[in-house]
C-alpha cells in the first residue's frame, strides 16, 4: 500500500512540474543527431557520483516521456 501512495504522490509531483520544453526538445534533437558519445569511464568516479548520475537519468527519462506525449 505504501508503494501505491508513493506512486500517487510522484504522479502528482510530475503533473505539477514546470517543464522546460525548448530545453528538452534541444537535448532530444542532439541525442537523435549525435547519439550517445563514447567516452572513457572512471569506475571510482562513477561510484562516487552514483546517486547524482541516477537522479539525472531519472529526470531525463521523465522529460523524454513528457515530450513523447505532448
Amino acid at each position: 500500500m505504501a508503494d501505491l501512495e508513493h506512486l500517487k504522490s510522484r504522479v502528482e509531483a510530475l503533473a505539477g512540474r514546470k517543464w522546460d520544453l525548448p530545453g528538452i526538445e534541444a537535448r532530444y534533437r542532439q541525442l537523435l543527431l549525435e547519439g550517445i558519445s563514447p567516452r572513457p569511464l572512471d569506475a571510482a568516479a562513477l561510484a562516487a557520483r552514483r546517486g547524482e548520475i541516477l537522479d539525472r537519468i531519472q529526470t531525463h527519462a521523465e522529460e523524454y516521456e513528457y515530450l513523447s506525449h505532448s
